[in-house]
């Protein structure tokens, strides 16, 4: 038998090495920039799997761990749960004003889209 779906020969299937770390791609996340700098845009979206509203805050520059810094603040100040989802901020329910009040305190440039 052969590796025929193995696309290229770099792939970790399974190592049994204690010591073994896998290095990623080399990926560099882009430097968070300024609060004043950023063009945050927040959205209400529907759910398509039971239709309820979300929040959604786009346009995020930085590193994911600023963002997460970011999301868990909004999630006290807007008294709701949420996610992370790549580079968006997804709070449930319709809560726009409060974050729209709170990143503005917080220094961001935020904008209201349509979805």
């Amino acid at each position: 038998m052969g590796l025929k779906n193995l696309s290229t020969p770099d792939e970790v299937i399974y190592s049994t090495h204690p010591e073994f770390e896998y290095e990623y791609a080399n990926i560099k996340e882009p430097e968070t920039l300024k609060p004043s700098k950023q063009l945050l845009s927040i959205s209400l979206t529907k759910r398509k799997i039971d239709g309820a509203y979300v929040t959604r805050i786009a346009g995020f520059v930085g590193k994911r761990i600023d963002l997460i810094k970011i999301e868990q603040e909004l999630l006290e100040v807007c008294r709701t749960c949420g996610s992370t989802r790549m580079y968006d901020i997804i709070l449930f329910r319709d809560v726009r004003k409060r974050a729209y009040v709170h990143l503005r305190n917080k220094g961001f440039r935020v904008q209201f889209t349509d979805s």
